[in-house]
């Protein structure tokens, strides 16, 4: 059901109209997806973008960029040295 709220809400939703609960919950998403957020902020975000398909896309987006930045990570080459001196750097903290 949640799919079709969210369909009707793009196909026929004024786009100048935003949701009131956008920022809350795009801080939540953030939370969430950083797995620092409670159950009961999880299950807040989960209802919430069910039904409101801007904030569904704020979660949409935030995921996917967080999935490019973690899978071009994983190609990235570090030098050894850069790694060491970051060691260092923490060590003295």
């Amino acid at each position: 059901m949640g799919k079709f709220i969210r369909w009707l809400g793009r196909t026929f939703g004024s786009k100048k109209k935003r949701c009131p609960e956008e920022q809350r919950c795009l801080e939540l998403v953030r939370l969430m997806l950083d797995e620092e957020s409670t159950p009961e902020d999880n299950a807040y975000v989960l209802n919430h973008i069910d039904k409101c398909y801007q904030c569904y896309d704020n979660y949409d987006i935030e995921k996917a960029i967080r999935e490019a930045v973690k899978k071009k990570n994983r190609k990235a080459k570090i030098p050894h040295e850069v790694v060491n001196e970051i060691r260092n750097k923490i060590n003295l903290a």
